[in-house]
């Protein structure tokens, strides 16, 4: 897809001049994915940040597929999001199906017809803390100015974290910033969970977060962290529950193959065998046939010789009658 320099650059301007607060993170990265895949041209877009103590976690998906894209490679420990992070490097993929390494994650996103892919490092302080990842519905080579436009966002998106955990990326250890986002992630993602299962609203649900943490004594982030945890195991049971439904209903759909085949092989028995009999059937009706023509045959030929004795009895009398008149 050609990409409009131009507009890339109006869009940047324009989520810059929007940075969020402290407590709007989550807000501004929504507004960067939403802006990445309507200049880009993509099917979805995604961010993942990451965590002190682990790989990248999705924060902002712009849709479901998206949402699974990011968890599913989170939950193999493998898929291009990890290899950008952990390589520091732009992965594109130009259709996902193809890529023997990550079968399991095609697998997987199959159904949702995610193909193309890429993802980009978010980078602070010359390190990485996260990606910038975009999906095709089908296959497609990325183009250089694609890439281009996509780093343009990862660089917004570095501007817009570094806002909202209020740290300074010149001013700061990237050890520290992992830290501050760690929190600021898993307060997020658990405020994005009780939006998403009780219909509140982002304030209700941090207000809730603070309110079990106070009753608890525990850390806001502590608790959130249980809540994201507890959501995505849920999550996974359910897939895990789709998964086997799926295999069932494949061991179904195999036991009826091999039925009808069966089924099939036996009629194709008894069609042989009733086309044998009906052959032979066939051949003792000509074979009857043949045995009438003879015999009628041989009745015009009996019949033949009737009549030429009945003739030579004919002129036997006649010559005898003319011997009697010339007697006389």
């Amino acid at each position: 897809m050609t990409i409009d320099r131009r507009v890339v650059a109006e869009r940047v301007r324009a989520l810059r001049a929007t940075l969020p607060g402290p407590g709007d993170l989550l807000a501004g990265l929504q507004r960067v994915t939403e802006a990445t895949r309507a200049v880009v041209g993509v099917d979805g877009a995604g961010l993942t940040l990451a965590h002190e103590h682990g790989p990248p976690r999705w924060v902002a998906v712009s849709d479901a597929a998206m949402e699974l894209l990011e968890q599913v490679q989170h939950d193999f420990g493998e898929g291009p999001c990890l290899l950008a992070y952990a390589e520091d490097r732009v992965v594109a993929v130009e259709d996902l199906r193809s890529e023997l390494a990550w079968e399991r994650i095609a697998a997987v996103v199959a159904q949702l017809r995610v193909c193309g892919v890429v993802s980009v490092p978010v980078r602070l302080a010359s390190q990485p803390v996260g990606t910038l990842d975009v999906y095709a519905t089908q296959s497609r080579a990325w183009t250089p100015t694609e890439v281009e436009a996509l780093g343009a966002f990862a660089v917004v998106t570095a501007e817009l974290v570094s806002t909202g955990v209020e740290l300074a990326v010149r001013d700061v250890e990237v050890a520290q910033l992992r830290r501050a986002l760690t929190s600021r992630v898993w307060i997020e993602q658990a405020k994005g969970v009780l939006v998403a299962t009780e219909g509140v609203t982002p304030e209700a649900a941090f207000q809730q977060l603070r309110a079990w943490a106070r009753s608890s004594q525990r850390r806001v982030a502590a608790l959130a962290q249980e809540v994201v945890q507890e959501a995505q195991r849920e999550r996974i049971a359910g897939l895990a529950i789709d998964d086997a439904r799926v295999r069932a209903a494949e061991a179904r759909a195999q036991q009826a193959e091999q039925a009808l085949l069966a089924a099939q092989t036996g009629l194709a028995r008894r069609t042989a065998a009733l086309d044998r009999a009906q052959d032979s059937l066939d051949e003792r009706a000509r074979a009857a046939d043949e045995r009438n023509h003879l015999a009628d045959e041989r009745q015009r030929a009996a019949d033949d010789r009737n009549r030429i004795a009945d003739e030579r009895d004919r002129l036997a009398d006649e010559r005898d009658r003319t011997a009697r008149d010339g007697d006389g």
